[in-house]
């Protein structure tokens, strides 16, 4: 072989060479792209998290009717939940989720009260399943930014006698509860951040079959909170194609902390009654209600407000003659709003809470509330937290919301009396582990 001719053989031998490398890199591009993909992608894995709250309340009130009397505590597990959640996380980075929620409260009648699955990505937030919805998640307020055992959403409605027709003022009449339900809320974008949820029929829980026409089994998922006073769920409205709609708006500059939430909610309601005839719908107004809340902050202080207009939702457009309600029809479902403030320092949180409201109970009276809560709050170890709560409550009502509700506890023969103007001092100590 001449020297020509073995430059040539070389410049061949090196040219495969480099071309088998070059075919060899792009051959396992692939596999690395791959190998990195499940290498950035997390598969599910379980987490188990809970807490529970016991506590103790004294309630000295004007009417100790309905087994409300005595001086002795009432002791009780205000709350108790369980959750399981499995979550994991794609090569693209969207993160997906199972959770369930037991509630673990002895004696309870809705074992599993939350099942769903959520994906979240670079799109926002997808849930769908057995969950509470953005007018739950959206607004913070008066009603949220206390401690203690909740104030007028948690001990206090145990042990105080309500006064006939008087709302609880802490939710929309008309709310979805975990009623099976698909929600979304969108990324923030410059402080904004949108929540929607649908939910087909709030009465609807679990693999109940479709039918529109009677409550399902959402155990009070669809209940109007004391506008009928009929202790049975299954004769009290519900709601189907119900959409809520929340918009925040938040911010935080320097020690300042801002948000601002409104949320609105309307379905078509409808009113069949189990034992007279559950193909009948009576008719009602369709939920129609808004909610508007703010809360400022600075440091360790934070300065809460809330507003909810109920309207006429789910009131009867009507006379009912199958229920004893009376001129229900000519009132309206209520109004309430909340003013609240909390002081942070070391382990101790300091908060208060005003809260009154107010309903038509028909064309000219009225039932309503003024409720003063005071909490602190000292969290002894991680996870481990011990609270007092001192509550001030004044409620008042009229002699036709009593006579009805008296009706409805007469034809159920449980022996309850119907509560007139009310007045109590409740003081509640408690404990909560969380993990």
């Amino acid at each position: 072989m001449g020297q020509f001719e073995t430059y040539i053989y070389r410049d061949s031998q090196k040219m495969k060479k480099n071309n088998l490398l070059t075919f060899s890199l792009l051959a396992s591009l692939p596999m690395f792209c791959l190998s990195k993909a499940y290498a950035d992608a997390q598969p599910p894995t379980l987490k188990i998290n809970g807490y529970t709250i016991v506590s103790a309340a004294i309630a000295d009130q004007q009417r100790t009717d309905n087994g409300m009397g005595g001086t002795d505590p009432h002791i009780a597990i205000g709350a108790s939940d369980l959750y399981f959640t499995i979550a994991g996380k794609a090569a693209n980075g969207m993160e997906y989720k199972y959770r369930i929620n037991f509630e673990t409260i002895p004696g309870s009648d809705m074992y599993i009260n939350r099942n769903y699955i959520e994906l979240n990505g670079n799109f926002g937030a997808f849930q769908a399943g057995n969950l509470k919805g953005p007018e739950d998640a959206m607004p913070e307020s008066g009603a949220t930014i206390i401690g203690g055992a909740n104030g007028i959403d948690g001990t206090l409605k145990s042990v105080y006698n309500f006064s006939a027709g008087v709302i609880s003022g802490v939710n929309f009449i008309g709310e979805t509860s975990k009623s099976t339900k698909v929600v979304f809320y969108s990324p923030e974008v410059m402080g904004f951040q949108l929540g929607v949820a649908y939910t087909p029929n709030t009465s609807h829980m679990g693999s109940d079959d479709r039918n529109n026409s009677v409550q399902g089994s959402g155990n009070g998922a669809g209940n109007s909170k004391r506008i009928y006073p009929d202790k049975n769920k299954k004769n009290q409205p519900f709601g189907t194609r119900n959409i809520v709609v929340g918009l925040t708006y938040k911010g935080l500059v320097d020690k300042w902390f801002y948000q601002f939430a409104a949320v609105g909610i309307t379905e078509k309601s409808h009113l069949a009654l189990t034992g007279v005839d559950s193909q009948q719908q009576y008719p009602v107004h369709n939920a129609n209600a808004y909610q508007l809340s703010a809360v400022v902050g600075y440091d360790q202080w934070r300065v809460a407000a809330g507003w909810i207009d109920n309207g006429k939702s789910r009131l009867p457009k009507q006379p009912i003659t199958v229920l004893p309600l009376g001129d229900t029809y000519q009132g309206n479902a209520g109004t309430a709003w909340n003013l609240g403030a909390s002081y942070t320092v070391g382990a101790y949180q300091f908060a208060s809470a005003f809260h009154r409201t107010s309903r038509k109970t028909d064309a000219t009276n009225r039932a309503t509330s003024d409720i003063l809560v005071n909490t602190v709050d000292f969290s002894a170890l991680q996870g481990l937290k011990v609270f007092g709560e001192l509550d001030f409550v004044k409620t008042r009502t009229n002699d036709k919301a009593k006579t009805i509700q008296q009706t409805y506890f007469d034809q159920a023969k449980n022996g309850y009396k119907a509560i007139g103007d009310n007045a109590a001092t409740v003081f509640i100590v408690g404990t909560k582990v969380s993990f």
